[in-house]
């Protein structure tokens, strides 16, 4: 007998067995091809959403202290700089908690950013449109449905001030460790309208507040002083061909070459100021 002969025969005989395993190899290769699709639909979603939330940002400079506002604007002086960003913009972002007045709802972890007019100016939105004054603020949808807020409601904003010593050590201060700001819904923004804006991955909604950048700087007792530089991208252009590890070099030369003492923390007195 042939080898052909017997494989046909074999097949012929145990082909319901066999008709089994086929159909068995057919689901599973329907299942994993299944999987494959779900999880390239859940990849891309996520990365869509995630450039969602950042907007126009390619890198984030953040510090632990606060260091001068034109610190942004000497980055975009050092070398490679216009060539690999498309500009600079000083914010503040802190974590506070957020209090509902009229129904006494509150949330916790809520991302608070003290931005002007060149925030919004750097993601191309018209900044005429988004003028903050002092007693007013955006929130975003998802806090907004979760407060249950809507325009002209009134928000108790607690954030807590910087300090040299953290607050959770033996010597940190306890007394006078926050600041609350009362402040008006101006508007309630969006994701299409930097709504879901984050620059902190996160799951779920983001939640955000952005209030007026002088008016959390006073609160906060840093005057002139930001915590967080954000460095737009290039996009299409003679930027777009330098390489994503070349600007994350880039920019940590431009740091390291206009950094200042004090925007460490750092001072230097001599004998005469004593």
């Amino acid at each position: 007998m042939t080898l052909p002969t017997f494989v046909r025969r074999n097949i012929t005989h145990f082909w319901r067995t066999n008709l089994a395993v086929v159909a068995g190899v057919a689901v599973a290769v329907a299942v994993l091809a299944g999987a494959l699709l779900v999880g390239s639909s859940v990849r891309t979603s996520l990365r869509v959403l995630a450039l969602e939330r950042l907007g126009a940002i390619d890198q984030v400079v953040t510090s632990l202290g606060f260091v001068r506002e034109e610190l942004a604007e000497e980055l975009m002086g050092a070398d490679g700089m216009t060539a690999a960003f498309s500009g600079a913009v000083p914010i503040v972002a802190v974590e506070g908690f957020v209090t509902h007045q009229g129904s006494g709802r509150r949330a916790s972890s809520v991302q608070v950013y003290g931005v002007d007019q060149r925030f919004w100016s750097f993601h191309g939105i018209e900044p005429d449109e988004r003028m903050l004054d002092r007693n007013a603020a955006f929130v975003s949808d998802g806090l907004a449905r979760e407060l249950g807020a809507a325009d002209d409601d009134a928000l108790l904003i607690r954030v807590e001030k910087p300090s040299a010593v953290p607050i959770s050590s033996l010597h940190g201060r306890r007394d006078d460790v926050g600041r609350t700001l009362r402040l008006g819904i101006g508007r309630v923004l969006p994701a299409a309208e930097l709504g879901e804006f984050s620059f902190r991955p996160q799951q779920g909604l983001a939640r955000s507040v952005f209030v007026s950048l002088t008016r959390l700087q006073d609160e906060l007792e840093q005057n002139g002083r930001a915590n967080t530089i954000l460095l737009g991208t290039r996009g299409q252009g003679s930027g777009a061909s330098v390489s994503e590890a070349g600007r994350l070099a880039t920019a940590e030369a431009a740091v390291r070459s206009t950094v200042r003492l004090d925007d460490l923390g750092l001072r230097v007195r001599t004998l005469a100021d004593r």
